[in-house]
């Protein structure tokens, strides 16, 4: 079961999402033992609501099959029962106003500059590949296609005034019948270059991008001439490209407020500041094998995914990948009958990362490169697959931002009489810190005790001026 998304619309607060689901039945007949393939496809749509209601939205989503089953109730039908996920992200770009200043009577104000990433622009854009792919010499002519695989990488992008050209490659895998009576199979390779331009207002040539390319449809048919298959496959992928341009940019903020004199109401609300700090693409192999207890293996026909997750942590200042995969084998027994097999393989690897902390946020994607394979023994498969991770890390921080202060200067705090004030100060504590305890300022303790950072380096006596 291949769900294809062919159309998506934002519509106030909602996603609204039309796609084909292709479902393609591969079976053994009655007589011959042979392997055949047929398919069907089949309408959806749906909805999936939205927290806010954003402005100039853009979504990104995917498909993943939960199960798939099928029956057969009679020689030519078949009950089909299965379920599918629909997987979306919505991105738009927010104006938030920060509070840089306070000012009021006797106001000591706290300011905290924050290093963050400014989205200036996000731009998507939905295009097509169009290729006629010919069968190499050596390779009979295809009859029919049992299985098609799809993926793209984005390899570089450059930026110019408000566009950016991105540059990749779609990687195609077909398997394929050369032979109806025989059952035959064939395994063919491609790749088709990406070169796309997509508007990005704002975006300028020293912009950071993040960018994602998503396979929305494909379909693979085989090319007639005077009736006869000829040796070609025309083969359609619609894509689409998300760029999100960002700029380095330094803000301040009012953390803190207090008052030397008078009691003052403080609101403060939470703000979140990502800060783009590096791109990932990370290449490695891993090797599964599958065993079958209940029977032998002659040939392998082809393996492929048809689901690859992943999921990043970090541990121990290394950034772990915890990946999922869903590997299929169609393979011939002992007797040379097809048979299909179906196994989730669930592994890990981790790269070291200087630039991560606790506060870091990763965005990952994976995508199968290749898939090696091999027969062990009489019942075994040995599956090597190679893989590439790619996507951003950020690091992420929350901050807390005064958004308004009342003085009210009918009720005064209650501080100490004396002119000064000894106090102990201990290695690492902030000097605004105590000087909101005593109702003095910052600037005044660092003065009279010369300090020049705003942390105290060394234990020792501070002599506190009240204000």
């Amino acid at each position: 079961m291949c769900p294809n998304i062919t159309s998506r619309n934002i519509s106030g607060d909602r996603l609204n999402i039309e796609g084909m689901t292709k479902i393609r039945v591969m079976y053994v007949d009655s007589e011959n033992n042979r392997m055949r393939c047929c398919e069907n496809s089949v309408p959806f749509s749906c909805s999936v609501d939205i927290r806010c209601t954003p402005e100039n939205a853009f979504a990104i989503t995917s498909s993943r099959v939960e199960y798939v089953n099928c029956r057969a109730v009679s020689p030519r039908k078949l009950d089909i029962h299965g379920a599918f996920s629909i997987c979306s992200e919505v991105y738009s770009k927010k104006n938030l106003e920060l509070s840089s200043s306070v000012s009021g009577k006797d106001i000591q104000q706290k300011i905290s500059d924050i290093k963050m990433n400014n989205l200036i622009g996000i731009g998507q854009q939905q295009f097509a590949l169009s290729e006629m792919l010919e069968v190499p010499e050596g390779h009979a002519s295809p009859e029919i296609i049992i299985n098609s695989e799809v993926s793209v990488v984005i390899n570089e992008y450059k930026n110019m005034s408000n566009k950016t050209v991105v540059k990749g490659e779609a990687v195609i895998k077909l398997l394929y019948m050369d032979d109806l009576a025989s059952g035959h199979t064939d395994v063919l390779d491609y790749n088709i270059p990406i070169s796309q331009i997509v508007d990005v207002p704002g975006i300028t040539e020293d912009s950071n991008c993040a960018i994602n390319a998503e396979i929305l449809t494909h379909d693979e048919q085989i090319r007639t001439e005077n009736g006869q298959n000829s040796n070609f496959v025309a083969c359609e992928i619609k894509l689409a490209a998300t760029v999100m341009a960002y700029s380095d940019k330094e803000v301040s903020v009012v953390s803190d407020v207090y008052s030397t004199d008078y009691d003052v109401e403080i609101m403060s609300e939470p703000v979140k500041m990502n800060q783009l700090t590096d791109f990932m693409r990370e290449s490695f192999n891993h090797k599964e094998s599958i065993n079958l207890s209940d029977g032998s293996i002659s040939k392998i026909l082809d393996v492929w995914s048809d689901s690859c997750s992943v999921s990043p942590h970090f541990e121990d200042g290394a950034l772990t990948f915890k990946c999922k995969m869903n590997v299929c084998v169609l393979a011939l027994d002992g007797d040379n009958i097809p048979i299909y097999v179906e196994r989730i393989f669930e592994f890990s690897h981790s790269k070291e990362c200087e630039n991560a902390s606790e506060d870091s946020i990763c965005e990952a994607r994976i995508v199968p490169t290749s898939i090696g394979y091999g027969v062990s023994g009489s019942n075994g498969i040995e599956i090597r697959l190679k893989l590439e991770i790619f996507g951003e890390l950020y690091l992420g921080r929350k901050y807390s931002m005064v958004t308004s202060v009342v003085t009210d200067e009918s009720s005064t705090v209650d501080k100490d009489d004396a002119s000064l004030t000894v106090y102990y100060a201990c290695e690492g504590e902030d000097v605004w810190d105590i000087a909101r305890k005593y109702y003095t300022s910052a600037s005044m303790i660092k003065q009279e005790n010369e300090l020049l950072e705003d942390k105290i380096q060394n234990s020792g006596m501070l002599l506190i001026p009240m204000k």
